[in-house]
Order: C-alpha cells, then sequence, then structure tokens
C-alpha cells in the first residue's frame, strides 16, 4: 500500500472557501466580542469623568453660596454705612479726630 501524502495547507484553504459563512460569523463574533470590551470600557472612563464632574459641580455650588453670603453680609454693612450718612447725617471721622480708649 502506498500512503497519500496530503497537503494540510490546501485542504485548510479549501475548507475556509466550503465554510465562508461559518468563517464570516465567527469573525463578526469576535468583531462584536471586541466592540463590547470596549465600549465597556469607555462607560467606565465616562462614568468616572462624570463623577469626578459632579463632586467638582457641587463644591463650586458650595462656594457660590458661600461667595453669594459674604456679598450680601457686605451690601448690609454699605446699606446700614449710607443710610447713616444720609438720614443721621453721619460720616466718619478724620484719623485725627479719633480717640484711642485703653485699659488701665
Amino acid at each position: 500500500m502506498r500512503a497519500v501524502r496530503i497537503n494540510l495547507a490546501k485542504e485548510i484553504g479549501q475548507d475556509l472557501l466550503r465554510y465562508k459563512w461559518l468563517l464570516l460569523l465567527a469573525v463578526l463574533t469576535l468583531g462584536s466580542a471586541l466592540a463590547v470590551v470596549v465600549i465597556t470600557q469607555e462607560t467606565r472612563q465616562f462614568t468616572s469623568e462624570y463623577n469626578e464632574l459632579m463632586a467638582e459641580q457641587d463644591s463650586l455650588d458650595i462656594e457660590w453660596r458661600h461667595l453669594l453670603l459674604e456679598q450680601n453680609t457686605l451690601m448690609e454693612h454699605s446699606r446700614i454705612e449710607a443710610l447713616a450718612r444720609e438720614k443721621l447725617g453721619m460720616q466718619r471721622p478724620a484719623p485725627v479726630q479719633e480717640k484711642l480708649v485703653t485699659q488701665g
């Protein structure tokens, strides 16, 4: 008996051509799986960035509220000073008119 020698590369090539739809489906499946991995990673990165931005927004909101309180406080002082000048005729004393009171 004579052994028949088969060209393995040729057989693999013929099988791939014969089952090209299966090969296409396998490639599409691998591509889809890779896309899922990439999209999941991007989603995690965007979620992390979103959380950081929300924390920064909270911090800026708190700072804004503090600045509004400070502005209202300063406006009250200047309003009282303006009323004292207009209605009571008061004015700030000159440095020479100031007297220092000490204990003792």
